[in-house]
């Protein structure tokens, strides 16, 4: 039986807003950004949850944190690096725009690696070992991750079979809720089940 891992994005930040290239640094919630991951986790409420996931970053450990008081029921939590942002290196903290004046699009579609940083490539990597390996902790369960939209991206990108440079255009809201099925070492399924997609550029 499939393991059933849900996928969710961290709350709006104000560098979100401010279309700040966050990495692994850290930025307050927005108001919005209070209210979303307690939206996202109703839809949750009638699923069975054996564990909850989340990047160590600040905001998703903030997010899960809400997660855990709207569910109000015991779940066990853990941080695992292995669902960590892309970590930018040099260009931490750049706005979208000045990342754009360094590097052609056609560039950051490719295999781009941040310098003292990671490729999105890279990402999607230690994300796809990371699913496969619940599997075997949770098989026939269910698990939720809290991550980034990157980390999303690459996953999904995995079950679609399209390349992750491609895939990574495309943006995974702060109010999405998505599901995979991880069968045999492999992701199976894919459903967007709440929120927003759309495209960063």
């Amino acid at each position: 039986m499939a393991l059933q891992v849900y996928v969710m994005r961290h709350g709006e930040t104000e560098a979100n807003v401010r279309q700040i290239l966050l990495g692994r640094g850290d930025s307050p919630f927005t108001a919005a950004g209070k209210r979303q991951p307690q939206r996202v986790a109703e839809h949750l409420r009638d699923r069975p949850l054996a564990h909850i996931y989340t990047s160590p970053m600040a905001r998703t450990r903030r997010t899960a944190a809400l997660v855990l008081e709207t569910l109000d029921r015991p779940i066990p939590l853990s941080e695992d690096p292995a669902i960590a942002e892309i970590d930018a290196g040099e260009y931490t903290g750049l706005s979208f725009a000045e990342v754009r004046e360094r590097v052609p699009v056609t560039a950051l579609l490719g295999g781009f690696r941040y310098p003292g940083g990671e490729s999105w490539g890279d990402v999607q990597a230690r994300a796809l070992r990371f699913v496969v390996e619940l599997e075997g902790r949770h098989e026939g369960g269910a698990v939720l991750l809290v991550t980034h939209a990157g980390v999303i991206a690459g996953l999904v990108a995995v079950y679609l079979g399209e390349p992750v440079q491609r895939y990574i255009r495309t943006r995974f809201g702060h109010d999405f809720l998505g599901r995979l099925a991880v069968e045999s070492g492999a992701i199976v399924a894919y459903e967007k089940l709440a929120g927003t997609v759309d495209t960063w550029f």
